[in-house]
């Protein structure tokens, strides 16, 4: 760019005058710009400058000017490209495609504003030999999400006014999923109707004989970015449209009384689809962060004890002499003592001064708001969403206050304080109960789990006093207190659409929710009282990640064949590889198998997904091959490798078994040692093997006995009520035997996740009894239920004896699991050890977190027909009246409900399979299942799937029969 021109792009106007200094015979583009600009509701520095490069130099600096604009826009003319003129190469991605699309988005107003010309309909539309010669790199964002009215449609294409009307009426009936509906309706309209400039009219465009191309492919082409091929997602939006067709036809076409509408003339052109036959993205392609990274970027950010030690985050998010993190304040707030205050004086701009008003210098505070929220996000496994709408306590009764060793509560001076001793409001972050005199953490959203729940019902309590979180949320706390003090706490219903990234609830739910005092308040944004908006953990992540890429490179950390570690994409300046959501999964795992902490404890952290599943992983040629439940082929296999271990136990020596084996005490070796001798006594099962023939499990427990002359042992926890092999001190396992170790992993889960809801149960029963004790004490009013609440006390001791045996049994069987993945990943250990898809060296164990609970009791199901061990007698039960109210849902009559638990396990299993079938796993078939979707949407009908449980009637009426017969010993003939 010449240095004359950049002056005059220096000296813009906005009625673009400096144009006609270069040359007069610009005026009619400078009209168009100063038309254009007049009228944009917000304007940025990076859309002038953008737009006054392209006139200068661009058009006039190329001569194009001089071109009749009816020739610049011919969509056969090619012109030179626009990179160059706007110096794209010198900024990043992003804004390289910020800067494009704000000409795109000039010379589309201009082809809408001044060359649309009326069609046959009376309609103004551009042209067809004009188009826009530099089209819009990134989607353009028209707040559409707001939008359930279809007007942001309207302005692009007038002639689609018919279907807008239908498409803003159909979703006002729709109560649920309303940003998936919404979503797949922009996509009709925009990228097939309008995109494939279809027939408008939809009278005509229902019609058979109307041509029209296949919606999900178009769908698939407009992809700009990811797989090329058709996915779940796609499938989704194509249903959804689907149903909207069908709705149009029945409404407008449709017999008044039965819908039915005349389909020889017209007819649905977009048939439902299956996720059959798909590729299915499982856990493994979210990649999980290691906890040990995940402790070295917490310590990357909080650097020292307050935030005046937070240094890198100070400058990560600066941008440039101002913005990002830091505001203006009022002099007066700066506190030099304060160690949370990190304040900074700099030069105003010529445009503060002029229309803001600021003095020559101006006083700027850190705001450690984003970087605690991203804190918080590496110590518990919260959803963003979930962080972001925290509230602070500052109207609450009680106020928090951190101390070493536990913090306690006391009465809030504040001015927001409301509530009373005896009736006080509890709503922040910082949990008070009446029986702790630390703090839980209370989460004040959880999902669709909070619809149509009353204000004090929402959400759910952390019970764990988590003390460096306690720590920094009581800091942040206090700072918003002194520096981004709020008069009042802010209504839900004036939260706008940034905060939420999707289609927001409806306004009655949020004005059910009342208000709140956000923690995450972001003093940086324009309104200092309302949360972090959804993106805004983003750019820090990365840049956090980045600094960690970094790290390790400098300590010459790399993978096993050298290869750098990569934390961040190389070709993008925002995507990273792994996303914040992955660190859910890592946080789980890390506090259920190395904290140890109690699964009820873990499961409130991931209210919402309150079911933990391990898998087995098999990650060969980049791709993951996840198994949640074995099938017979892959059981045989294994069980002819289980064979080669009873041969290997025979002649093995102390140290071959040692390290080929898994165990939880060397009691286990010494037994295989000396009984190698004698084969029969080797047991096995699913999980492993008996050295013992199975007849020690009274003396497989702990040890009770100190003393080295007199060793007594207790028996295996559990027995003589159950075998509890996981636990036993005797019982050897390997990789060979870890479907089956997993799969009663699984089992347990579903045990503790059953006996936790009991124990929440009774614990919330007692929580209130005591409020109520406590009520009464500062009343001087007897207490009249103290008999209850013993008998309540003793109950809960009880079942949390029950859970503790269970938490016990679930980290006896991961001690195994791991083992023997070690004893799997160990390449100098001789011998097969298990036979599966891929070698051992792709062989990794995961977890799902799911929010459906029939997904666990499937598990369960599934794996009882293949590991006969298994206790599957209530997820059996549970699950068949599941399957009862899906049939009824679908205008069946119950069935299960009449079986014994033999038939409902093997038809709920056919049942289940028959629907998996159709969508290509167990996560697709859930939503039918649990009566969210109908069968019909996926080509399942009453006859099919009856048919399928009278076939599996007779196969079991037959096999009893054949088994009858088999034993039944002859009768003697009696003459």
């Amino acid at each position: 760019m010449r240095k004359g021109q950049q002056k005059l792009i220096k000296k813009f106007d906005p009625k673009f005058s400096f144009l006609l200094d270069l040359d007069p015979a610009m005026e009619g583009w400078r009209g168009w710009a100063a038309e254009y600009w007049a009228g944009l509701p917000k304007t940025y520095h990076y859309m002038q400058t953008s737009l006054a490069a392209f006139l200068v130099t661009y058009l006039h600096g190329q001569g194009l000017h001089s071109l009749p604009p009816e020739a610049f826009f011919a969509r056969d003319r090619s012109l030179p490209a626009l990179d160059a003129a706007l110096q794209l190469s010198l900024v990043s991605e992003t804004a390289a495609k910020a800067k494009h699309d704000a000409v795109s988005d000039f010379l589309d107003w201009i082809l809408r504003e001044k060359f649309a010309v009326p069609d046959a309909d009376g309609l103004r539309v551009v042209p067809p030999h004009l188009g826009n010669p530099f089209p819009r790199r990134r989607p353009k964002q028209h707040g559409k999400t707001l939008d359930l009215s279809f007007i942001h449609v309207l302005k692009l294409d007038p002639r689609l006014e018919d279907w807008c009307s239908l498409a803003a009426e159909w979703m006002q009936d729709q109560k649920s999923a309303v940003n998936a509906r919404r979503g797949a309706i922009d996509k009709f309209l925009i990228n097939y109707l309008h995109g494939q400039n279809l027939e408008r009219n939809y009278r005509r465009f229902l019609l058979r004989e109307t041509k029209k191309p296949d919606f999900a492919q178009v769908i698939v082409d407009a992809k700009r970015r990811g797989s090329q091929a058709l996915q779940a997602e796609d499938v989704k939006y194509n249903n959804i449209v689907a149903e909207f067709l069908d709705w149009v036809l029945a409404t407008t076409f449709g017999d008044p009384d039965s819908g039915e509408w005349n389909r020889s003339r017209f007819h649905n052109p977009v048939q439902r689809l299956t996720t059959s036959g798909l590729t299915t993205n499982t856990q493994s392609d979210k990649a999980a962060l290691s906890i040990r990274y995940i402790r070295e970027l917490r310590g990357m950010l909080a650097e020292g004890r307050s935030f005046r030690d937070w240094t890198w985050a100070q400058q990560a998010m600066d941008q440039g002499a101002y913005g990002g993190d830091w505001f203006i304040a009022n002099p007066k707030l700066v506190n030099p003592n304060d160690p949370d205050c990190v304040a900074r004086k700099r030069a105003a701009s010529a445009y503060e001064m002029k229309t803001k008003g600021y003095p020559a210098e101006v006083w700027e505070l850190w705001s450690p708001v984003r970087a605690v929220a991203l804190y918080l996000k590496l110590q518990l496994p919260l959803r963003t969403f979930q962080v972001r709408m925290l509230d602070s306590g500052e109207a609450d009764t009680w106020r928090y206050v951190h101390a070493p060793g536990g913090g306690g509560f006391v009465l809030n001076p504040g001015p927001l304080a409301t509530g009373s001793e005896k009736r006080p409001c509890q709503r922040g972050v910082f949990h008070r109960s009446a029986n702790e005199k630390e703090a839980g953490i209370y989460i004040n959203t959880n999902k669709t789990a909070d619809i149509n729940k009353g204000e004090n019902e929402r959400g759910y309590v952390i019970p764990w006093a988590h003390d460096e979180v306690l720590y920094w949320l009581e800091k942040l706390r206090n700072w918003q207190e002194r520096y981004n003090p709020i008069n009042a706490p802010t209504p839900w219903t004036e939260l706008e659409n940034r905060h939420f990234n999707r289609t927001p609830p409806h306004p009655e739910v949020l004005a059910q929710r009342g208000a709140a005092c956000f923690l995450f308040r972001d003093p940086a944004a324009s309104a200092g009282d309302k949360p972090l908006d959804a993106s805004a953990l983003k750019s820090l992540w990365y840049k956090l990640l980045s600094k960690l890429e970094r790290r390790c490179a400098e300590r010459g950390e790399t993978l096993n064949d050298g290869t750098p570690l990569r934390f961040v994409d190389p070709d993008s300046d925002s995507a990273t590889y792994f996303p914040l959501h992955a660190l859910r999964v890592s946080l789980i795992s890390y506090f259920i198998l190395d904290l140890r902490l109690p699964i009820a404890v873990v499961s409130k952290m991931i209210a919402g997904h309150a079911t933990i599943i391990m898998t087995l992983y098999y990650t060969k040629f980049g791709k993951a091959y996840m198994r949640e439940v074995l099938n017979e082929a892959e059981k045989n296999e294994l069980e002819a490798e289980q064979s080669n271990h009873r041969r290997f136990l025979q002649d093995a020596s102390f140290e071959q078994v040692s390290q080929r084996f898994a165990y939880v005490s060397e009691d286990a070796v010494r037994a295989a040692i000396t009984n190698r001798g004698a084969v029969a006594a080797f047991v096995f099962d699913d999980k492993g093997i008996c050295p013992n023939g199975a007849t020690l499990c009274d003396v497989g427990g702990e040890r009770l006995t100190n003393r080295q002359s007199e060793q007594i042992y207790g028996p295996v926890p559990g027995f003589p009520q159950e075998r509890n092999c996981a636990c036993c001190r005797f019982f050897l396992t390997g990789p060979a035997f870890l479907p089956g170790l997993i799969a009663h992993f699984n089992t347990v889960s579903e045990k503790i996740h059953r006996q936790s809801d009991r124990y929440n149960t009774l614990q919330d029963r007692l929580t209130f009894l005591e409020d109520q004790q406590l009520e009464a004490e500062r009343a001087d009013r007897p207490f009249l239920r103290t008999r209850e609440l013993d008998q309540l006390n003793k109950y809960i001791e009880a079942e949390a004896l029950i859970l503790n045996k269970f938490m016990n049994d679930l980290h006896a069987t991961n001690h195994l699991i791991q083992r023997s993945i070690q004893i799997a990943e160990d390449t100098s250990t001789e011998g097969v050890k298990l036979v599966a898809k891929g070698t051992m060296a792709d062989l990794e164990v995961g977890f799902i977190e799911s929010q459906s609970v029939l997904h666990q009791l499937e598990v369960v199901c599934e794996n009882a027909v293949i590991y006969p061990d298994i206790d599957a007698g209530f997820a059996t039960l549970r699950r068949a009246q599941m399957l009862d109210a899906m049939l009824r849902y679908n205008g069946m009559e119950p069935v299960m409900m009449y079986l014994d638990q033999e038939h409902q396990l093997l038809i709920g299993n056919a049942v289940m399979q028959l629907i998996q079938a159709r969508t290509g796993s167990i996560e697709g078939a859930l939503p039918y299942a649990e009566c969210r979707l109908k069968l019909k949407e996926i080509g399942l009908f009453k006859e099919q799937v009856l048919n399928e449980i009278t076939e599996v009637k007779a196969k079991i009426l037959i096999d009893h029969v054949k088994a009858k017969r088999t034993l039944s010993p002859p009768k003697e003939d009696t003459l």
